[in-house]
């Protein structure tokens, strides 16, 4: 409460001015610089305390049986506009792969994967999604044709706050926190996510789930 009741202020004050009208061109253009710097606090301040519910095995999980191949449906849809505003074309090829875990929290990951790789895809390029099923595992991969990772940054990418630069890093309202987020949930699940890319190519993101 210490840090969203003052964020909350900010937002409503800011929100009511900009409702009010009345204002100069320059006073708007403030206030709304104003309302992106508050909104973008407070998503980051929601990440945060996430990462300290994962920490401290305080986030409840479910326990259920879920398919990665229908995961990816729903979160498809989710990022199809994003997807579309850069032209970039969602490939999927998804063979049955389930795992025991939180529905909720594994669509977050693939979510935050896909928003992932669509920011960082070039323009008119291709997001690629494949799942399925290996010996013990549900596997979900989700590859870009964007700038790629230089090898020297790969070993920190799921650091939280960490940049590799504008190309991979670009502002947009993005934390920094979505792939140490999606990392904490992995491990919550006993699986591992892992991360391959060659500058210039494309990076390709890999999760393994233990299906039972």
């Amino acid at each position: 409460h210490e840090l969203r009741t003052p964020v909350t202020v900010v937002l409503t004050h800011v929100q009511n001015a900009l409702a009010e009208g009345g204002l100069s061109e320059e006073q708007r253009e403030a206030f709304e610089a104003c309302l992106r710097a508050a909104q973008r606090m407070r998503r980051m301040i929601e990440s945060l305390l996430q990462l300290a519910r994962l920490d401290a095995g305080q986030e409840a999980m479910r326990h259920e049986t879920v398919d990665l191949a229908a995961l990816v449906v729903d979160c498809r849809e989710l990022v199809g506009t994003m997807a579309a505003v850069k032209r970039i074309t969602l490939t999927t090829e998804l063979a049955p792969a389930e795992c025991r875990g939180d529905a909720d929290r594994l669509g977050q990951i693939v979510t935050n994967l896909l928003g992932n790789a669509i920011h960082h895809g070039r323009e008119g390029g291709e997001v690629r999604v494949t799942t399925r099923s290996e010996e013990g595992v549900a596997v979900v991969i989700v590859a870009d044709n964007g700038p790629g990772i230089p090898r020297e940054h790969l070993g920190h990418i799921f650091e939280r706050f960490y940049r590799v630069d504008k190309a991979r890093t670009g502002t947009a309202g993005r934390t920094g926190l979505g792939l140490a987020i999606s990392k904490a949930i992995v491990d919550a699940h006993g699986g591992v996510i892992a991360v391959e890319s060659v500058a210039g190519e494309g990076a390709t993101f890999t999760v393994r789930l233990p299906r039972g």
